[in-house]
């Protein structure tokens, strides 16, 4: 079979990766997770194609032009909760124009209540739950479910899934970066292109409420399998990679062993990965930086221990600030991502949270707003509480709008903060002479310049939405 992946367009520079759903802040696009590893899963036994209409820029026509040239037999799709709406009314005219073709998605949106959406959403055939799994293939050849991972349309019926998730460890078949490597993906981390995104593990133990991760079956790919798509990528000509996964380093012997292959292979990669605090003390990080790693993004959230144990985080301000200093004593740069207006969330609250960003003394540090992501246990609260109801789904985890406020603020005062924080980061002056002295290269004065139209573009936006 020919099978298409496929990000649809968008009016706005939407990713759509790994069950998140933002729009870019800073014109970046990267990989999408999600069908890079589906082009490996699917071209064990197909014929595989891509066409991202985000990255290229493509209009819903020119992008349903070109659907019809490749003539695929079956469509895998990216929706996601912050373009829901366009990806519904696109769907539509894409299933008009390819008739029974099935159009299979995956998305942040359809996690929860995943039936109930086949049964409003007539242009969409079937949902999955899982981008590592091998489970589509079965449905692609005419095998029937139920599937743990797949919900389907099968006549005037749909198919549910079953629940079961595969866990502990597993492989993945090399994706087809040959089908990725013409786009120019970006990634504000990265010091050249094009990179690789690898993943090395798939879901989180850990159980932070706001977030979707928790509650994905938490499995890992053995050290051989990502060495072997390691070399790969080196044999690319490749420099740079970024680590996917959710949480890098949760089993340190593992993540010890990873780092010393990819030392004695001498790979010479540059890269960054997410990871927390309470994960990578001195030794970790020594051995990290040998292996390559120049950038480690870490969720602090919030500038609050107390918020910090409630919604499940687990980790404290002072392990924060330890951590940040260990990675600068070591050489490696850090983010810091910030998450304002949860439930609890005051004007004091938030402001407390700025001023820690700037005490982390971090390099990056993004802000976003809360929202009540899908099949999450801080979304059942908060529609408890009333902060929101039940048909609001739309939402942009980035912050380019609100859709929620706090027991004490509305979704309009939090937005204000959130561009406040941006402001009061990155616009310090002793930040932008810090940033400056440290450009070497042209590479390094290409990222700092997209970066800065970025953080510009996010302020002028931001005081443009407050008139």
């Amino acid at each position: 079979m020919n099978i298409l992946l496929l990000n649809p367009p968008g009016k706005k520079l939407y990713v759509r990766d790994y069950y998140c759903s933002k729009t870019s802040k800073a014109n970046y696009i990267y990989h999408p997770i999600d069908l890079l590893l589906l082009s490996g899963i699917l071209a064990s036994r197909h014929n595989v194609d891509l066409i991202d209409a985000i990255v290229e820029r493509l209009s819903p026509d020119d992008c349903l032009n070109r659907i019809d040239i490749k003539r695929p037999d079956a469509i895998i799709a990216l929706t996601g909760a912050v373009s829901i709406k366009e990806d519904i009314t696109f769907f539509k005219k894409l299933k008009n124009r390819v008739g029974d073709i099935p159009i299979y998605a995956s998305g942040d949106i359809l996690m929860e209540d995943g039936i109930e959406f086949l049964k409003r959403i007539d242009c969409v055939d079937g949902i999955i739950l899982d981008f590592t799994s091998d489970e589509i293939l079965k449905l692609l050849d005419g095998i029937q479910g139920p599937f743990g991972t797949v919900i389907y349309k099968n006549g005037n019926s749909i198919v549910g899934n079953t629940g079961k998730f595969l866990r502990g460890e597993f492989s993945l078949p090399i994706p087809k970066y040959d089908l990725f490597l013409h786009n120019k993906y970006t990634y504000p981390f990265i010091n050249s292109s094009p990179f690789a995104t690898v993943l090395t593990d798939y879901g989180c133990p850990y159980r932070c409420s706001f977030c979707i991760m928790g509650t994905l079956p938490y499995k890992y790919r053995s050290v051989e399998n990502i060495m072997e798509e390691l070399e790969y990528v080196h044999s690319l000509g490749m420099k740079e990679i970024y680590f996917g996964d959710q949480t890098f380093g949760i089993a340190r012997k593992r993540t010890i062993e990873i780092c010393q292959k990819m030392i004695e292979k001498r790979f010479g990669f540059g890269w960054v990965c997410f990871s927390r605090v309470d994960l990578t003390d001195e030794k970790i990080l020594k051995i990290m930086r040998e292996a390559g790693c120049h950038t480690i993004i870490y969720g602090v959230e919030t500038g609050n221990d107390e918020f910090l144990k409630k919604y499940g985080k687990d980790i404290s301000k002072e392990m924060l600030k330890k951590t940040f200093t260990l990675c600068k004593k070591n050489g490696i740069n850090t983010v810091g991502t910030f998450l304002l207006g949860l439930p609890e969330d005051n004007r004091e609250s938030i402001l407390k949270t700025i001023e820690f960003s700037k005490e982390l003394d971090c390099d990056y540090a993004s802000f976003n707003v809360y929202v009540p992501r899908m099949n999450t246990s801080l979304r059942e609260e908060v529609l408890k509480m009333g902060l929101i109801s039940a048909d609001v789904k739309v939402m942009d985890q980035s912050g380019s709008y609100s859709i929620i406020g706090t027991k004490y603020l509305s979704s309009t005062e939090v937005l204000k903060l959130k561009n406040k924080a941006v402001r009061d980061f990155y616009l310090r002056p002793s930040y932008i002479i810090r940033r400056l002295s440290r450009l070497k290269s042209r590479e390094d004065i290409m990222r700092e310049v997209r970066g800065g139209l970025g953080v510009l573009r996010d302020v002028v936006s931001g005081l443009y939405r407050q008139k």
